[in-house]
């Protein structure tokens, strides 16, 4: 009884893991793809103060020309986006595995 009391306790705690990252990256998913789209040079149009949109190899002359605001680059944005996916992968794993466990389905063996 107790092994199964710990099985639940590790699989709620990797479900909450997985639940908050999960939250961290829709609650922030704005500022995840400014971070993606401005690994490169970027202009970033915003349209109806709602919209925004992102034109990657821009020069600060086609930007300025487009109405946008320009931003360098820079590559190491890209590193953001990139954990993100890998810290979801590996929680979200974990809790998978854990939690059919829990619910009693195993792979033949």
């Amino acid at each position: 009884m107790s092994a199964s009391h710990a099985s639940l306790g590790k699989t709620l705690f990797w479900g909450g893991i997985t639940a908050a990252l999960y939250f961290f990256l829709f609650h922030y998913a704005d500022d995840f793809l400014h971070l993606a789209h401005t690994t490169l040079d970027a202009c970033v149009v915003t349209q109806d103060g709602m919209k925004t949109n992102y034109f990657s190899h821009a020069t600060p002359e086609l930007c300025t020309a487009r109405g946008g605001s320009f931003i360098p680059g820079t590559w190491w944005f890209v590193l953001a986006p990139i954990a993100m996916a890998f810290a979801l992968s590996y929680a979200h794993g974990i809790f998978t595995g854990l939690f059919w466990d829990v619910v009693g389905l195993n792979a033949k063996k």
